[in-house]
């Protein structure tokens, strides 16, 4: 099973990130999730986390730091893709994880 996870936040410490829409960024980690559960059909389990419930420290400072950009996606549990969700990108890194 391939993990695709989605580190973002709800505004409260970090602010909303640089990605620009209109969906949070658990709305997009469900967006990967249904789309997928469509392409990959039990092969994937996509996750959201929330860097202000601690569980990501690192990944955090780099966020509070500007050094990286929210949303931040990591596949296999590394990171692949920040400041956006790419749904082609996560599919082609999910491929790729497959195929090994």
């Amino acid at each position: 099973m391939i993990e695709v996870t989605i580190l973002g936040t709800s505004g409260e410490e970090f602010g909303y990130g640089s990605c620009p829409t209109a969906m949070t960024f658990f709305e997009q980690a469900e967006m990967v999730r249904n789309l997928a559960g469509l392409k990959f059909p039990n092969q994937v389990e996509v996750g959201y986390r929330n860097l202000e419930d601690g569980k990501d420290p690192e990944f955090a400072a780099r966020v509070r730091q500007g050094e990286l950009d929210l949303p931040l996606v990591l596949v296999a549990g590394e990171l692949r893709f920040e400041g956006g969700v790419p749904w082609q990108g996560i599919q082609q890194e999910i491929k790729e994880a497959i195929a090994h």
